[in-house]
Order: C-alpha cells, then sequence, then structure tokens
C-alpha cells in the first residue's frame, strides 16, 4: 500500500481536529460576546452574516425557548391547581357527608322527641300518624320473626320458614328505615317550626348543634361548588388544548430542540471577528482577553491550510505517479501493437510475392498457348 495515502489519512485526521478545536474557541467567543451585548442595540445592518442578523437570530431562539417555558410553567401549575382542587373537593366531601351524617342524628333525636310530646298535635301533624302505623307494622313483623324462629318441623317446613324469615327481615328493615326518614322529617320540621321556648334540656342543646352544624354544611356546600367550578373550568381547559402532560413533553422536546442550533449562531458571531471588516463592527465589544483566542484560532487556520496544501501536494504527486504508471502502460500497448504490425507486414510481403510468382506462371502458360495454334 502507498504510505502516502496513510500521511494523507493521518493529515486529514489532524485537518479534522484542528476545525473542531478552531470552532470550540470560535463558538465559546460567539457566546461570550453576545452575553456581554445582552439588552443593548450595538448593530444597524442586518443582512447575510452581519452582527445584527445573527444577533435577531440569537434573540428570536431564547424568546422561544423563553415562551416555551413559561407555558410548561403555567401548564404545571394548572395540574398542580387540579390534583389541589381533587383533594380540596374529596376533603370537603368527606366534611359535608359527616355534617350531615350528624345534622341527620340530631334531626332524629328531635323528632322522635317531638312526636312523643303530647302538647305538639299542631306541629306533629301526620308524621305522628305515620309513626304509629310504622310502629305498630315493626312491632307485627318482630312477633312474626319471633314466631318463626319458634317453629320445629322437618326439611320442607325448614325451608319454608327460611324464605318466611327472609321476607319478614326485609320488611322490618324497611319499615325501620322508613321509621328514620319520618323522625328525621318530624326533626327538621320541628327544628324550623316549632317555638324556641318548646326545646328544654338535650333538645335544646341538640337544637343549637343542628344550627350551628346547618351553619358549617352551607359553608362547606358553597365552598365546594367554587372549587368544582374550578375544576370545571380547568378540566374544559385542558380538554380544549389537549393533554397537559402531552402538550409539556411536547414543549420540552421542542426546546431541546432549539438548543441544539445556539451553537452555530455561536461560531457565526465568533467568526466575525477572525475577519477584519467583522472585528471592526465587533470593536465596541472585544475585549484584550480575546485576542489570545483569535490568535489561536487564527494559529489553527493555518495549521489547517497548511495541512490541506500537504494533503494536495501528496495527491497531486500521486496523481503525477498514476499518470506516469498510465503512460508506461500506454507505451508497452503501444509496442506491442507495433509488434504485431511487423509480424503482418512481413507476412503481407510474402503472400505479395506468392501472387508475383502465380501471375508470372500464368503470363508463360498464356505464351505456350500461343505457341501451340
Amino acid at each position: 500500500m502507498d504510505e502516502r495515502k496513510t500521511i494523507i489519512r493521518e493529515q486529514e485526521d489532524r485537518k479534522r481536529a484542528d476545525i473542531e478545536t478552531r470552532n470550540r474557541l470560535l463558538e465559546g467567543l460567539g457566546e461570550s460576546l453576545l452575553i456581554r451585548i445582552g439588552e443593548n442595540e450595538p448593530f444597524t445592518e442586518n443582512a447575510g452574516d452581519a452582527p445584527g442578523s445573527i444577533l435577531s437570530e440569537y434573540r428570536r431562539l431564547q424568546k422561544e425557548i423563553a415562551d416555551s417555558a413559561d407555558i410548561i410553567k403555567t401548564l404545571e401549575a394548572d395540574i398542580q391547581r387540579l390534583k389541589e382542587l381533587e383533594e380540596a373537593i374529596a376533603a370537603g366531601e368527606q366534611e359535608k357527608y359527616r355534617f350531615e351524617k350528624d345534622l341527620a342524628g340530631i334531626h332524629v333525636r328531635l323528632g322522635k322527641g317531638m312526636l312523643a310530646m303530647p302538647d305538639l298535635e299542631d306541629v306533629q301533624g301526620t308524621l305522628k300518624q305515620q309513626e304509629e302505623s310504622l310502629l305498630a307494622r315493626i312491632d307485627e313483623q318482630e312477633k312474626r320473626l319471633e314466631e318463626l324462629e319458634e317453629r320445629e318441623g322437618g326439611i320442607l317446613a325448614w325451608l319454608g320458614k327460611s324464605a318466611q324469615t327472609a321476607v319478614s327481615r326485609a320488611l322490618l328493615s324497611k319499615n325501620r328505615s322508613t321509621l328514620e326518614r319520618v323522625y328525621l322529617a318530624a326533626g327538621e320540621k320541628f327544628l324550623s317550626a316549632a317555638p324556641a321556648e318548646v326545646f328544654e334540656g338535650e333538645a335544646a342543646k341538640d337544637a343549637d348543634k343542628a344550627r350551628e352544624l346547618k351553619e358549617r354544611l352551607s359553608s362547606v356546600v358553597t365552598d365546594l361548588s367554587g372549587l368544582k367550578s374550578e375544576r370545571r373550568k380547568l378540566g374544559d381547559l385542558f380538554g380544549a388544548e389537549g393533554s397537559p402532560t402531552r402538550r409539556i413533553q411536547g414543549l420540552e422536546k421542542r426546546i431541546a430542540f432549539v438548543k441544539e442550533e445556539f451553537p452555530a449562531v455561536y461560531l457565526r458571531f465568533g467568526s466575525l471577528a477572525t475577519e477584519s471588516e467583522g472585528r471592526t463592527m465587533l470593536s465596541s465589544i472585544l475585549m484584550e482577553e480575546d485576542n489570545d483566542i483569535l490568535e489561536r484560532a487564527e494559529r489553527l487556520k493555518t495549521g489547517i491550510e497548511e495541512r490541506e496544501l500537504a494533503i494536495a501536494k501528496i495527491r497531486a504527486a500521486i496523481s503525477i505517479d498514476n499518470e506516469k504508471a498510465e503512460i508506461e502502460k500506454v507505451k508497452k500497448a503501444i509496442q506491442n501493437q507495433q509488434q504485431k504490425i511487423a509480424a503482418a507486414s512481413g507476412a503481407i510481403s510474402d503472400l505479395e510475392k506468392q501472387i508475383a510468382e502465380s501471375q508470372e506462371r500464368i503470363a508463360e502458360l498464356n505464351a505456350f498457348l500461343q505457341e501451340t495454334k
């Protein structure tokens, strides 16, 4: 293998390394210069690779990242708020259930006590009749269950007893539940319609507690209504704009993509400082410490150009040798062809001699024929 090709590969590797090093230097310089500019507007030209054009591109990328980050923060805040709302609503529903349960217990106690008072017929109304009717049914069903429990017999009697017991227990449970609702309704009516002086002892305490629970329950219901309304609005917003989690993922991918564009912008801006015209335009932001970077970049550029020239020379030398080899190859081909031509010329001469000899014999034979006529 031609050793010169190995040298070319080595030079190419070093050239790539120098280009990479130089690009990193100029990227760092470009980034530092753009940071120094900050919010200032030192340039007015916006054509080609002029500083103003690159600065505009840099700020556009910064703004796109900042806008996406702001949207992500808003979405994350909305997600957190929705979570807080769900937790607050769940806690509110539990508190509401507890207040309703406590209030229902008080109403049942007040209602049971109210229906037992003999001098409140005007408040009791039909509720007293319902209570009496339900108590009679409950008493009848309890007796029926006792009778069924005492009944004895064979397997068929036992099966009939089990079915009747199940029906009686279901009716008993239903009537007890209905009686509970009667007491509840009576308690609510009693609390709202009976005069305050009627309440004494434990009933007075229950009445005060019931009023307190009503106020607290009303406050909880109002708070829940507000929380649910806010949750509904957030849910509608998420439904209209799509999943917030997916939107955040999309924005994060976009930010990562935009960040990948910065090195090219930094390199373009830093490269301006290596050109005489560009250095003049950037003179207001260049500092003494930047000279070392620019000198190193210039040395690397010179080295890159020298390597390119060395590679070009080696390739030219290889090409010359290839052309010389081609020439020798062609010369050999010509020599071979010339040898073939010489051999062909001798063969042609022999054939022409044969023709002449044949023509001579023909002439002699023709003469003989003439003489013998």
